[in-house]
């Protein structure tokens, strides 16, 4: 018994952890699924309530089953399942109202649009800002207690400078001076191709208020563009791994290797997360299935009542519903993903955390997007598209120039603090404007800002052309020419210098 105590005193934390951490979403998800299953009525306000908690509960469970399985799973179809699996919650109740929309068009089309509208502009405004300011943040403190800053670059023979790390800044350049770097969040390098395809998906958003509808259309351009975004990533994971990319030919043998990239997972995960990540392989993967499926079920019972419960506590309390659907529900279901990237950017992994926040932006603009037209189509038994409103042209509008001015913000490789504040200032500003704003000056208030963020990108495009070139270049197809030793930074340029 004493030979098997040191094991099972070691089990046993790990084991209270998991139960610990799991226990506190599935009782926020409670109260939610016994509304649903037992049918009893309450207020609309306590309903919805009880339903939102449910889907942060629910959200919790796949975000850290997501990454979970990504120790295991990381590419080709798997990639895929668990991008979708992984937005689950932000766009059940966005099908719920494209489904309505199928028989009530007037009612449930606006809604539909605004629930995706409000996730885009939150995922930006609130998710980027926040986790970029967050993250200089924490650098600054590090380095003035004397920590070391993970990826900060150190200069190279010949004045050139290593951007492979994960870290958050882009440390020191070929002159000695950090200048912006000390103030900004620096991407990796081969994270060039998730902004070259956010920059397509934007492209292509910048159409849809020119349009009385989404087609079919839509969803088949849409999911093609996620579809080469996800070709395009899997054919560059043996860079996203420096050591793998220096000796590829070498067999870094199987034990060793898988070990030692479960580790660098693990290290990336928080919550209970972390402790299943110290587990037997077979156990690990039964209570990951296991968290994705209590999640699924959980948000299918709950996402139409929830949907539902929004709309009438608008109609008892005299509140937009419009409004409500635009922003509770997305808060609701992105609030674990943004604690997730938070975390990460107060463990000096802020390239990590703004990517993964890069990458869901592509997601909502391209599957959340596409999937409307598709389940109204599906609804309405007809192709003849989900309408969109003058209101909604403007909201769409508005959601893609923000998306330009992001784009524009980051096509250099870093996002810097100037550009966090400017993200969320204008953000406020809309978000205050639509809950305070007189009903006839909505329209103006919203086409101000949406021109305020157009000419912004647009300034910055044109001054940043030759960034945005390279990244679209080296971005969207594999160059194995071009693929090597090289330091450059997203942009594609060779040191800090080139970013300013």
């Amino acid at each position: 018994m004493s030979s098997r105590s040191p094991a099972g005193a070691t089990a046993r934390p790990v084991t209270m952890r998991i139960a610990a951490g799991l226990a506190l979403p599935l009782t926020a998800a409670l109260p939610g699924v016994w509304l649903r299953v037992s049918g009893t009525s309450v207020p609309p306000a306590a309903a919805a309530a009880g339903y939102a908690a449910a889907v942060i509960g629910a959200a919790f469970l796949l975000t850290w089953g997501t990454e979970l399985a990504e120790i295991d799973l990381g590419e080709g179809l798997a990639l895929a399942l668990l991008a979708l699996i992984a937005v689950l919650p932000e766009y059940a109740v966005d099908v719920v109202f494209a489904w309505l929309a199928g028989q009530d068009p007037a009612t449930y089309a606006p809604l539909a649009l605004a629930n995706m509208t409000g996730a885009n502009r939150l995922l930006i405004g609130v998710g980027w800002s926040v986790v970029a300011l967050v993250a200089i943040t924490a650098a600054r403190r590090a380095r003035r207690s004397g920590q070391p800053v993970p990826g900060a670059r150190q200069p190279e023979v010949g004045g050139t400078t290593e951007a492979h790390g994960s870290g958050s800044e882009a440390g020191m350049g070929p002159d000695g001076e950090d200048g912006e770097a000390r103030s900004a969040v620096r991407l990796q390098r081969t994270q060039v191709v998730e902004l070259a395809y956010l920059a397509v998906a934007t492209a292509y958003a910048l159409t849809l208020p020119l349009r009385s509808s989404l087609t079919i259309i839509d969803t088949v351009i849409l999911f093609a563009i996620f579809g080469a975004y996800l070709w395009r990533v899997r054919a560059l994971e043996p860079q996203r791994d420096p050591e793998r990319q220096r000796e590829p030919e070498q067999d870094p043998g199987p034990a060793t290797d898988d070990s030692d990239d479960e580790a660098d997972e693990a290290d990336e995960l928080f919550g209970p997360a972390a402790a299943v990540a110290q587990l037997p392989t077979r156990v690990r993967r039964i209570i990951t299935v296991g968290m994705l499926a209590a999640a699924a079920l959980i948000i299918l019972a709950v996402a139409e009542p929830f949907a539902e419960s929004l709309v009438a506590t608008g109609e008892q309390l005299h509140v937009s519903q419009f409004l409500l659907v635009q922003w509770v529900a997305p808060l609701a279901s992105e609030t674990p993903e943004f604690i997730a990237v938070l975390l990460l950017a107060l463990k000096l992994q802020s390239s990590a955390a703004l990517g993964a926040l890069i990458s869901s932006k592509i997601n909502q603009w391209t599957l959340l997007v596409g999937i409307l037209p598709l389940v109204f189509a599906l609804s309405a038994g007809s192709l003849t598209g989900l309408p969109i409103d003058p209101v909604q042209r403007e909201e769409l509008l508005l959601t893609a120039a923000q998306s330009v001015f992001a784009v524009a913000l980051v096509v250099t490789g870093t996002l810097t603090r100037a550009g966090a504040w400017s993200l969320l200032g204008l953000f406020t500003a809309q978000f205050v404007a639509a809950w305070t704003a007189p009903a006839d000056w909505a329209g103006t208030v919203r086409l101000t800002i949406a021109g305020v963020y157009l000419a912004l990108g647009a300034a910055l495009l044109a001054a940043r052309r030759h960034h945005l070139t390279r990244v679209m270049r080296t971005g969207l197809w594999p160059a194995r020419a071009r693929v090597g030793h090289s330091s450059a930074p997203p942009d594609g340029s060779t040191g800090a210098g080139g970013h300013r």
